[in-house]
C-alpha cells in the first residue's frame, strides 16, 4: 500500500510542475527499488514507521559514538567540465559541515518564526585519507567513462568503496532519470531502509557540487546537503502532499515528512516565495518553510534543518538496522579521516579540444590532469613528437610523420612518483589520404567497421552496421526509438579520402537514406553533414536534413519503422565544391544525427564522385555496363555496350588503392569486353570513365 501511495505522490507532483524545474530523484529512485519487491516494500514501511513505533518524540536526538562521516567523491568523467577540481569538491565539504553544524553564513536569513526550530545537527564530514586497501587517497577518485552521461546506477559498478566505512558520492555529467513534467534531476540518494553495498550512496550532477569552479550559482551547494539529508533518513516536507485534503494528515509522526516541527506543505516549493502558505491546518498556522534544506526552494534560500529533522537523522544513525550499520569507530580508523596523509600524485592527461587526430606537420597541446596529490614535477615523453620530452605542465608538440604514437606522463612530489602511458593515443594522418576518390561505401566489406568511426551509447543507441538494413544487404543505421536520449548527438565519421582526381570537376557527396516519422507534432530526427580538411580539427557544414521535411523517405507515421524495399529509400546530394573541399587531399565527412526520440535512420551507398550515385547514372545514359560473374573466384569480365568514345577503366580495392588501369578507345561496333584477373579474395571497385560521365560497380571475389 505504501508503494502505491508513493506512486500517487509522484504522479501528483508532476501535475504541480507546470514549468520545468530542477528536482531531486530520490522518490522516483525509491519507487523503482521497491516496485515488485515485497521484501523491500516491507523494509521501506518499517523504516517510515520505526520512529513512531518506538515512541519517538524528541528522545533519540542524542549523539552516537561517532559524529564524523568519512566521504569519498567518485568523479566519473570524459575530460569535460564534469571533471571538477579538487577545490570545487573542498568547497562542497565546507558547505556540508557548515549546514549540518548551523555555521552557514546565511543562517541569519532564517525568518524569526523559525529561528527557535533551527538545529545544529552536530555532524562532521571529512574526506577519507585511506582507501579500502589502506592506500593513500585525498578522498577523490577519477574514472574516465561515457557512463557519466546518463549512466545513473551503472556508474556505481565502475567504482565503489565499502559502504560500511564510506559515504560514496558519484559525480556525473548527466542523470537520465525522468521525474516527469520536463523536470531535471540534480541528484538522488539511497534511503537507509535497506542498505546495499551495490547501491548505497548518492549520485549528483557535477555542476551542482560546491559553490566555485563550474558550480551553479543559484544552487549554492545545497543539492548535496539535501541528498545527504535523504541518505540519513529524511523525507521531503511535501512527502504525502497532493492526495490528502488535510495537507498530509493530522498525525505528524505518520504523515508528510514524519517530522513535527516542519509545517505541512501542499506542494514542493520553487524559487524563494516567502509569502507561500499552502497548508492552513497546522496550529499555529505557519507559512511554508522554504528555508528547509529538504524542500525544493533555491539553494540560496535554503538555510536550515529543524530540531525534529536532527532527531530523526540521529535516530537512524543510532539504529544498526538502518544507517547505524555504516558508520562506526572502525570506519573512522579505517578511512584515516583524522590523519594528515599527503599522497603521491596519480598522473593523467588529455589534449586540448579532446581531438587526438591531426594531420602530419600539425601541433597538439597537452593538458595535465594528474590527481590524488599535489604535482611538483612532471616529465612527458612523446613518441614520434617534437620535442620528444618536456617538463612543462601543458606542452605543445609537433608531429611530422604519419602513424599512431604513445604518450607517457610521469608526475611526482615529495611523497613519490607514478607514471601512465597511453598507447596508440595520437593518430597522425598523411597530408594526402590513402583512399582516393571516386569513393563508394556500401557497408558490405569486412573492412567497413574499421574505416568508419561510429558513435553509440551504453544503451545501444547510435550508429552501427546491421545486416539486412541497407539498400541491398548491410547498411549503416542510427538506432533510435522513443526511449533514446532526447537531443543526444551521435556522430558517424568517414575515412579520409583524396579528392585531387576531381579537381575543378565539381565533386559531390551523395548517399541514400530511409526514414519514417514516428509521430505527428515533432520535427523528427535531423542529420547535419560536416566536412573537415584538417584531419578533424575544424568542421564546416555541407548540408542538413530535417526529419519532417527533407529526411523522411516515406509518408505517414509508423513507430519502429524499417525499410523493406527500394522505394523506401531517398537519394541526397551535397556539393563538395564549397569551403575549398574540391581541392582537398584529405577530406573527412561527419554525419551528426540528433535524436528526437523518433525512429531509426538508415544510410547506404555513400558516394564521393563527379556524379551522384554513379550506378544510377547508368540508367540515364545509353551505355550498358556490367561485371560478370559477380561474385567471382577472381576471373571476371567487364562488359560495356553502346560506347563510342574513349574510356578509362580502373580496378581498386575497397581502400581506393589502384590495382589495374585499362585504356580502351571503343570500336566501331560500340562495345568493349575486357577480362580481368584478381588474385586475392575481397571487395573491389570497377570504375569506368568517359569524357562526360563515370560509372562504378562493386565486385566480390571469394575464395
Amino acid at each position: 500500500m505504501r508503494a502505491l501511495t508513493l506512486l500517487i505522490f509522484l504522479l501528483t507532483l508532476s501535475m504541480f510542475s507546470h514549468a520545468q524545474h530542477k528536482v531531486c530523484g530520490t522518490d522516483e529512485y525509491t519507487q523503482d527499488l521497491i516496485k515488485d519487491n515485497t521484501a523491500l516494500q516491507q523494509a521501506y514501511n518499517a523504516y517510515l514507521d520505526a520512529p513512531a513505533n518506538d515512541g519517538y518524540v524528541h528522545k533519540h536526538g542524542k549523539k552516537a559514538a561517532v559524529d564524523t562521516i568519512p566521504i569519498v567523491f567518485h568523479v566519473i568523467h570524459e575530460y569535460g567540465d564534469e571533471n571538477i577540481s579538487k577545490e570545487q569538491i573542498l568547497s562542497q565539504v565546507k558547505i556540508l559541515n557548515d549546514d549540518f553544524q548551523r555555521l552557514n553564513d546565511d543562517r541569519t536569513n532564517t525568518r524569526a518564526i523559525f529561528q527557535d526550530r533551527a538545529a545544529d545537527v552536530g555532524l562532521h564530514f571529512k574526506l577519507a585519507t585511506k582507501d579500502p586497501d589502506g592506500n593513500c587517497t585525498d578522498g577523490i577518485t577519477r574514472t574516465v567513462s561515457s557512463l557519466t552521461d546518463g549512466g545513473d546506477e551503472e556508474v556505481k559498478k565502475l567504482i565503489r568503496w565499502n559502504y560500511r566505512n564510506y559515504l560514496n558520492i558519484w559525480v556525473v555529467k548527466n542523470i537520465s532519470r525522468d521525474p516527469g513534467g520536463g523536470n531535471t534531476v540534480l541528484g538522488y540518494a539511497r534511503l537507509p531502509f535497506s542498505t546495499s553495498e551495490a547501491e548505497d550512496g548518492i549520485v549528483i550532477l557535477a555542476d551542482f557540487v560546491g559553490n566555485t569552479g563550474t558550480a551553479n550559482a543559484t544552487n549554492a551547494g545545497r543539492t548535496l546537503t539535501h541528498e545527504v539529508g535523504h541518505w540519513l533518513g529524511l523525507l521531503h516536507p511535501f512527502q504525502d502532499s497532493g492526495f490528502n485534503s488535510d495537507c498530509g494528515g493530522s498525525n505528524c509522526l505518520t504523515s508528510g515528512d514524519r517530522v513535527c516541527d516542519t509545517p505541512p506543505v501542499l506542494e514542493a516549493s520553487f524559487g524563494c516565495n516567502t509569502n507561500a502558505n499552502t497548508c492552513t491546518n497546522d496550529v499555529p498556522d505557519l507559512p511554508d518553510m522554504i528555508e528547509n534544506f529538504m524542500d525544493y526552494a533555491d539553494g540560496r534560500c535554503a538555510n536550515m534543518f529543524t530540531e525534529g529533522q536532527k532527531d530523526r537523522m540521529w535516530f537512524y544513525l543510532n539504529r544498526t538496522e538502518f544507517r547505524g550499520q555504516n558508520i562506526s569507530v572502525s570506519a573512522e580508523r579505517n578511512t584515516g579521516i583524522h590523519v594528515n596523509n599527503p599522497c603521491a600524485p596519480k598522473p593523467d592527461f588529455h589534449v586540448v579540444g579532446r581531438n587526438t587526430t591531426i594531420c602530419a606537420g600539425g601541433w597538439i597541446e597537452f593538458e595535465d590532469y594528474s590527481w590524488n596529490g599535489e604535482v611538483t614535477d612532471v616529465v612527458w615523453t612523446f613518441e614520434g613528437g617534437s620535442p620528444s620530452t618536456s617538463t612543462f605542465s601543458n606542452p605543445t608538440v609537433k608531429y611530422n610523420t604519419p602513424g599512431t604514437y604513445k604518450v607517457t606522463l610521469k608526475a611526482s612530489n615529495a611523497q613519490g612518483e607514478n607514471s601512465v602511458t597511453k598507447t596508440e593515443f595520437i593518430t597522425v594522418l598523411p597530408e594526402e589520404a590513402d583512399i582516393k576518390s571516386p569513393f563508394i561505401e556500401e557497408f558490405e566489406s569486412q573492412y567497413s567497421p574499421l574505416l568508419w568511426d561510429m558513435e553509440s551509447d551504453v544503451e545501444g543507441y547510435g550508429w552501427k552496421i546491421l545486416d539486412g538494413k541497407g539498400f541491398s544487404g548491410k547498411g549503416m543505421v542510427a538506432v533510435i526509438d522513443e526511449n533514446a536520449p532526447l537531443n543526444q548527438e551521435y556522430n558517424l565519421y568517414s575515412p579520409a579520402f583524396d579528392l585531387s582526381l576531381h579537381e575543378r570537376l565539381n565533386p559531390v557527396l551523395s548517399f541514400r537514406t530511409a526514414y519514417s516519422m514516428r509521430r505527428t507534432g515533432t520535427s523528427g530526427e535531423r542529420i547535419v553533414v560536416y566536412g573537415s580538411d584538417d584531419c578533424g580539427q575544424t568542421w564546416k557544414v555541407l548540408g542538413a536534413l530535417i526529419g519532417i521535411s527533407s529526411l523522411k523517405s516515406v509518408g505517414g507515421e509508423t513507430p519502429g519503422w524499417e525499410p523493406s524495399n527500394a522505394s523506401d529509400w531517398k537519394v541526397h546530394q551535397f556539393s563538395l565544391d564549397q569551403h575549398g573541399f574540391e581541392e582537398s587531399t584529405n577530406l573527412i565527412l561527419r554525419f551528426a544525427l540528433t535524436s528526437n526520440q523518433g525512429n531509426s535512420v538508415f544510410i547506404d551507398d555513400v558516394n564521393v564522385d563527379r556524379n551522384v550515385l554513379s550506378t544510377e547514372d547508368i540508367n540515364k545514359s545509353n551505355i550498358r555496363f556490367d561485371v560478370v560473374p559477380n561474385p567471382s573466384s577472381g576471373q571476371f569480365t567487364i562488359k560495356i555496350e553502346d560506347v563510342y568514345e574513349p574510356i578509362h577503366i580502373e580496378i581498386t580495392d575497397i581502400l581506393g588503392q589502384n590495382l589495374q588501369t585499362l585504356e580502351d578507345h571503343g570500336s566501331s561496333v560500340g562495345h568493349v569486353h575486357r577480362n580481368v584477373s584478381v588474385s586475392k579474395p575481397g571487395v573491389y571497385l570497377v570504375r569506368v570513365y568517359t569524357a562526360t560521365m563515370s560509372f562504378t560497380k562493386r565486385i566480390i571475389v571469394s575464395d
